[in-house]
């Protein structure tokens, strides 16, 4: 399966979905711009219900950081489309969260990082997936154009992000 397409709009994903995206890039932002984002994931972490799943999207994305096979694609956190590389993050955290580590370790290790990397993802996507499904936040199966249900709202954008474009 071919995980929400890079033609994919980020407005018809469902808040888990949401969630977990909008914290990777605030994350790839900060770290572009040598802050800390472990407050800005924690804030909005909290928002969705999740607060400390912000330390599990911090340790996943400094494993991505240091161990891609080539350059991640994360865009900023006003792009409205969903990048081939920011899907195959949300579908590995999927598979995660379904108890499918093994297969989200050879998706990563197949498509994004080197074999350590796809290993050591491991950890945090585990972590993400628990927290989120104590939250009530279950990533679906299904292909983007599926509309949310009533238990998985859109997630709306905060009022106080940045209007940047990448």
């Amino acid at each position: 399966m071919v995980p929400l397409g890079s033609d994919a709009v980020v407005a018809d994903l469902a808040k888990p979905e949401s969630l977990m995206l909008l914290s990777m890039r605030w994350w790839v932002r900060c770290y572009s711009q040598q802050e800390c984002a472990l407050e800005r994931l924690i804030q909005g972490m909290s928002r969705g219900g999740a607060p400390d799943a912000a330390y599990s999207v911090n340790g996943l994305m400094w494993v991505v950081a240091r161990t891609g096979q080539r350059p991640v694609d994360i865009r900023c956190p006003r792009c409205p489309s969903l990048s081939d590389d920011e899907a195959i993050l949300l579908h590995a955290a999927w598979l995660t969260q379904e108890a499918r580590s093994d297969l989200a370790e050879r998706y990563l290790r197949a498509h994004l990082l080197t074999e350590a990397g796809a290993v050591f993802a491991i950890g945090p996507l585990e972590g993400l997936g628990h927290l989120f499904l104590a939250a009530g936040l279950s990533f679906g199966r299904r292909r983007i154009e599926t509309e949310p249900t009533d238990a998985q709202p859109r997630w709306e954008m905060p009022d106080d992000c940045s209007r940047t474009v990448h």
